[in-house]
Order: structure tokens, then sequence, then C-alpha cells
């Protein structure tokens, strides 16, 4: 595939990169509101950009370079793939979209121990992206009778919410109903997988860009920093891994765009060889990457106050949410057993 980034995908990037670099200290979300760019996969009809995944993938990109991380994968991304794939009874579409009414997306990863019966929610839905500050959630469940999704009011009586701070700095949630009214749409049978594996790439696209920040920021140390009167980028040994740190991020870049691709594809036994190959990658080859840039850095690369630290964070975040690299791996040796098997039978891919 064409790897090169489009005219409106360098123009988003762009707008992103501007609005993160613009933004105060933990001001970059009212920044993204602002600027309109809450609804960048919300449909054209209800007032936003209809982004793909591929083309989203750059602006996410551009947004793990910053120094704060904003909910927007949880706030506004997921929400906005999710309604309009699903019909949502009782959702304020347009404040969703403008910023008015937060939203948070909770997927079958995090629904797991919630139940909807006789038009009433019980139960907790864990570890939602976004969910600390919104108003209203949409959500996707697996039920005996098929997948389904509905859009439930946060502030009504019998919800309780539970701050979560995450690693990276985004805060989540614990979210939990008590008999909370709710009502439910079927929603198609692909689409809880869709969904989690969009957002195992998005988050993907943010730990890319907490790579090439942390490459960067690796390579200007080694240039600057001074051992034995020379720059330490000067010793082979260095040298050998800074040239590991580079390929790994160019083959992961490779990959979440590939991934993306897929996504917004239609074969889903495609798509889910790419997302799984992808956070297979992530999880073991970027962890070690990001581990060689610490041990590069030396002592100042372990303290919580350098960028170093929130950059490494952020590719942590993105190996354990939606999937490990296990669970990935796992995934995809069945795929590829099944392809093997389909083969062998002269059965087509």
């Amino acid at each position: 595939m064409d790897f090169d980034l489009t005219d409106e995908q360098r123009m988003i990037a762009d707008t992103v990169t501007d609005v993160m670099r613009d933004a105060d200290d933990g001001g970059a979300w009212q920044s993204l509101v602002s600027s309109g760019l809450l609804g960048m996969t919300y449909a054209e009809d209800v007032g936003g950009a209809g982004l793909g995944v591929l083309t989203l993938t750059p602006a996410l990109t551009a947004m793990g370079h910053g120094k704060d991380s904003p909910p927007v994968i949880g706030a506004a991304v997921l929400p906005g793939f999710l309604s309009g794939r699903c019909e949502m009874a009782d959702f304020d579409v347009d404040g969703a979209v403008e910023g008015t009414n937060p939203v948070a997306a909770a997927l079958p990863e995090n629904t797991g121990a919630l139940s909807a019966e006789n038009g009433t929610l019980n139960g907790t839905a864990d570890m939602v992206l976004g969910g600390a500050a919104a108003k209203t959630l949409l959500f996707c469940l697996e039920g005996a009778n098929g997948p389904s999704c509905g859009a439930v009011d946060l502030t009504a009586d019998g919800v309780t919410v539970t701050p979560l701070p995450l690693l990276d700095g985004q805060i989540a949630a614990d979210i939990t109903f008590d008999n909370v009214p709710v009502s439910l749409s079927q929603a198609g049978a692909d689409l809880p997988n869709w969904m989690s594996d969009v957002a195992a790439v998005c988050l993907c696209a943010t730990a890319l860009g907490a790579a090439q920040a942390m490459r960067e920021l690796t390579r200007d140390y080694l240039t600057t920093r001074k051992q034995f009167g020379r720059p330490i980028g000067s010793f082979q040994v260095l040298q050998h891994a800074m040239v590991d740190v580079f390929h790994e991020t160019e083959h992961f870049e490779s990959l979440v765009l590939a991934a993306a691709s897929a996504c917004d594809g239609d074969d889903a036994k495609h798509r889910q060889r790419m997302v799984s190959a992808l956070k297979r990658f992530c999880g073991t080859r970027m962890r070690a990457a990001a581990a060689s840039c610490i041990q590069m850095h030396g002592g100042i690369g372990t303290t919580e106050e350098y960028a170093l630290d929130r950059l490494t964070k952020r590719i942590l975040i993105a190996d354990m949410l939606f999937g490990t690299a296990d669970t990935h791996a796992a995934r995809l040796g069945k795929l590829v057993a099944e392809a093997a098997r389909n083969e062998e039978k002269g059965i087509p891919a």
C-alpha cells in the first residue's frame, strides 16, 4: 500500500500539531474542543467530518507527540465511530460533536460485567476511556441475541462514576449502574470486534507518535551528552542501539498504517490479522525499543519529570488495553492456522 500522506491527512495532522503545541499546560482538551476536532469520526450529516480510520491515523500520531494526553480516543473517536454504526436512542449527537455533551464509549472489553435486561442496566463498565468527564455513555454489549448498543445518561439516579487515573495521564473511569433505564438497539454481528480493533489501532497510532518523539529525543541526547571528552553518540554500541530504535519505529509505522487501512476495509479476517500483528509488535518490539531509549539516557531516563517517561507510558497503555501482546498472538495464531487449513482444502482465502 501507499504510505504517503494525502493532502487531507497532512492538513488534519498539522492542525492537531498546532493545537497541541499552542495549548497551555493541561489545556489541550479545551483547545481541541474549540478547534472543532471532536467531530472527526462522526458522520457528516450530523455535523462531523466522517473520517475513516486511515485518514484519522496521522492526527492521532501527532497527538502522541504532545506533552498532554487528552482523552480524544475514548471521548471523541470511538463514540463517533460507534454512533455511526448503530442507532442510539436518546443520544444528543449535536452536543457530542460540539463538545457541550461530553461522551465516552464502552466496548465489550469494558462491558463484560454489564447486563441489560427488561430495559434496565446493571453492573459495571470497567476502565472506560474518557469516562470520568462524560455525561453520556455509549456502550456495546455482547448478548444472547447478538450484539446491542445503547446510550445512557451518566447523571441519572443509580449511576456511580469512579475516576481511574492511567499511567499516561488520561483519566478513565469505572462506571457502575443500578437499575438504570436504557433503550437498546441491535448491532451488526461484527461491530464489537470491529470497534475493539479500531480502538487498538487508535491507541497504537498515539504510541507511534510517542515512539517517534522518543526516538528524536534520544538521538538529540546522544549528540549533546558528553563522556570521556566526546559525545556518547560516537560510541559504536550506542550507534547500533539507535539504529535498532529507528528500524523498529519505521516498522511500527508501517504496521499502524496497514492495520488502519484494514479497519476501513470489508475483510474481517484480514483486519484481525493486521491488528493482531500490530498489537504483538507494540507489546514486544516497541516496549523493548522504549527500554533501550531509557538505557541510553542513563539515570535521567528513569525520572518521572523527563519527557521520556510520559512517552514510554503511552506505549505501555497501547500495549495493555484492548488485548495484550499475548492475547493477540493467540488470535493471530488461530487465524494463520485456519488460513493454512483452508488452503490445504482448496478453500479460497
